[in-house]
């Protein structure tokens, strides 16, 4: 129950992880570009 509970907790963190990378990259390549 408790490796449920931190994968729980865990994955919402790495999706929104994910996300900002994803967004990041997006902002560097459209800096890059301007």
């Amino acid at each position: 129950l408790a490796i449920v509970g931190s994968l729980v907790s865990v994955v919402p963190l790495v999706v929104l992880f994910l996300m900002l990378q994803r967004f990041w990259k997006s902002g560097m390549t459209a800096g890059a570009v301007k």
